[in-house]
């Protein structure tokens, strides 16, 4: 697994944004679309995709996060709301007709799942998603060590993200009549680097590079953050 420095020339136009959302549409250039986001959340990496020219569909298990996501729709161009799309499903069980050479599990979405079993049901829904040369890339709060504080050359809230956005969404959800209980995102599950890398190569994918930063650090066990890049 090897490191780099992930910095680069980018378009004036994604200067602004945030670390992730630069992080993404860097690997989104690099991939190509459409691209996949398991765990779209409130749709924030999707329409930033969508605003860079990419074609992306974001997954949600959460009613209410998705019809969050779909309330930025009319606010954006025509062009751009053209190449977003939003789904509500289980991402263990996805299983779209569609293949895709990038997919994303951005802002931890891989703490959703309750233990091992359904990580590694996820991971076999990006396996079945990803294009020959496909890649997948995840990032997740790392396994906490001790108290998570930021670092000097951090920003001052950067030893809590990737945060999982309006949290408070999920509070509203209800179990209906019969079914599942809702995923409550205050419950997030930390999976050491060495369980997440045992469930990729169960789902038959190889971890490529990992870094502790969105600006391409190199991940060391003390980094709040681990972002990973994996392929078949």
């Amino acid at each position: 697994m090897r490191g780099h420095d992930a910095r680069g020339r980018m378009p004036l136009s994604l200067v602004a944004q945030e670390p992730d959302l630069l992080f993404y549409t860097r690997q989104a250039a690099e991939h190509g679309g459409p691209v996949l986001v398991l765990g779209a959340a409130n749709g924030r990496v999707v329409w930033a995709l969508a605003g860079d020219g990419y074609d992306a569909v974001g997954v949600d298990p959460s009613g209410v996060m998705i019809r969050s996501a779909e309330e930025r729709r009319h606010s954006e161009p025509e062009d751009v709301s053209r190449r977003a799309r939003f789904l509500v499903a289980d991402l263990r069980s996805l299983r779209l007709d569609e293949r895709f050479p990038l997919v994303l599990a951005p802002q931890h979405a891989l703490g959703l799942m309750p233990g091992k079993d359904d990580l590694e049901a996820l991971l076999a829904t990006v396996r079945h998603h990803l294009t020959p040369g496909g890649s997948f890339v995840y990032d997740v709060l790392n396994t906490p060590r001790e108290p998570v504080l930021p670092r000097d050359d951090e920003a001052p809230s950067a030893g809590l993200e990737p945060r999982r956005p309006l949290f408070t969404l999920h509070l509203r959800e209800r179990r209906a009549p019969g079914g599942p209980s809702p995923i409550r995102r205050l419950r997030l599950r930390h999976f050491t680097p060495e369980e997440l890398d045992a469930a990729l190569t169960a789902a038959g994918l190889v971890p490529r590079e990992r870094y502790g930063r969105f600006d391409g650090k190199p991940f060391d066990l003390e980094d709040s953050r681990h972002i990973g890049i994996a392929g078949p």
